[in-house]
């Protein structure tokens, strides 16, 4: 029996690889004999460069930045021949700001501009591929811009700072010199979302409360978004916050593809398309995936909706071991098992993922 494990990472707690290892482990456990390939998975946010150089290999390159409010980081990228894959999380990610206060409206972006424009002047690579999930801001990419080059001016002529909170502020943008810039070099965004810039489903109202916005923030960072895109329609004669994707990473999307003309793109077909996955999960009898929590938005562009309409197609039975399983799990029914690893508040452990592994194979393995 061949069975593949393809995790996401459990966020906060597990990289997509240690869960891949905990899910053989269970696997073991169950079929002694079989034959286990470990393909760790992601769509774009936490995890996607460890996943890529897990299955595809290259190099990983580090450089320090600034993080999301200012704090010195480590950031990383991946180097695959004439590809680099740029990840947000890792240079201004919210799991970056763990045990520190939230500033939804001091929070920004510049330290992924500062890599970008890294990787950008290396003139090493023909794709670069920003992978913008896990984000901590609501700066619609202004921090990122800015590190790249790109002013943004008051009504006085002076320079805004960084931040959400300060993209009203802005009467003039300085950004035609931009796609110049990266003439060269054909520039990506991987997202797992589809929600537009502004709006009811927009970045603002739907992701800023997890980034610790309260209300009175959330109306402030949704005004200034609507600026800002106005400012950058004037600017570039061409600016759509209604693209779907646009708000992902707090607009981050908007701003990189209006001003460096980057095609937003679905992460979990990036990765895909980079591991080579579906030739890889056709020899597979079982395959078994998870994330930290299952539940209704799964299926929304994430990795593992995106991986159930494959196995669907391939006609392979499709195991799912998320960290915890919500009662929202409406369109969730084309799995062939679900076993949570962890139940009420308590964190999934190595062990907990691997037994709850174990118990999901030997379901599969009943008759009926």
């Amino acid at each position: 029996m061949r069975i593949v494990v393809a995790p996401c990472a459990y966020k906060g707690t597990f990289s997509p690889t240690m869960v891949a290892r905990a899910m053989a482990e269970g696997v073991r456990h169950a079929v002694p004999d079989a034959i286990i390939d470990m393909i760790p998975i992601a769509d774009g946010g936490d995890g996607t460069i460890e996943a890529l150089y897990a299955g595809a290999g290259g190099k990983v390159e580090e450089m320090q930045v600034k993080g999301a409010l200012g704090e010195p980081a480590t950031a990383v990228w991946l180097s695959l021949q004439d590809l680099a894959v740029v990840e947000l999380a890792s240079a201004c990610g919210i799991a970056k700001l763990t045990g520190r206060t939230l500033k939804p409206l001091e929070a920004n972006t510049y330290g992924l501009g500062q890599v970008i424009k890294a990787v950008v002047e290396l003139h090493r690579y023909k794709r670069i591929v920003i992978a913008v999930g896990g984000s901590a801001s609501t700066d619609g990419g202004a921090g990122a811009l800015t590190a790249c080059g790109a002013r943004f001016f008051d009504a006085q002529g002076n320079e805004i700072g960084l931040g959400g909170g300060n993209l009203g502020k802005i009467a003039r943008a300085e950004v035609a010199h931009m796609k110049d810039w990266v003439r060269d070099v054909r520039l990506e965004v991987a997202t797992d979302v589809h929600n537009p810039l502004t709006g009811p489903e927009g970045a603002a109202r739907i992701f800023a409360p997890q980034k610790g916005a309260i209300d009175s923030d959330i109306e402030l960072l949704e005004s200034n978004l609507i600026h800002f895109a106005e400012v950058l329609a004037y600017a570039t004669g061409n600016a759509d916050p209604r693209a779907p994707g646009s708000g992902a990473a707090g607009g981050t999307a908007f701003g990189l593809a209006t001003v460096l003309d980057a095609k937003i793109v679905s992460g979990f077909a990036f990765v895909k398309e980079v591991l080579n996955l579906e030739s890889k999960l056709e020899k597979a009898d079982l395959i078994i995936t998870g994330e930290g929590k299952l539940d209704g938005q799964t299926i929304s562009g994430k990795a593992i909706g995106e991986l159930l309409k494959l196995s669907k197609s391939l006609r392979h039975p499709l195991v799912a071991v998320p960290a915890i399983v919500a009662r929202d799990t409406d369109g969730l029914n084309g799995f062939k098992a679900i076993v949570a690893a962890s139940h009420g508040e308590k964190l999934a452990s190595f062990d907990d993922i691997a037994r709850a592994t174990a118990e999901a194979v030997r379901q599969c393995k009943q008759p009926g």
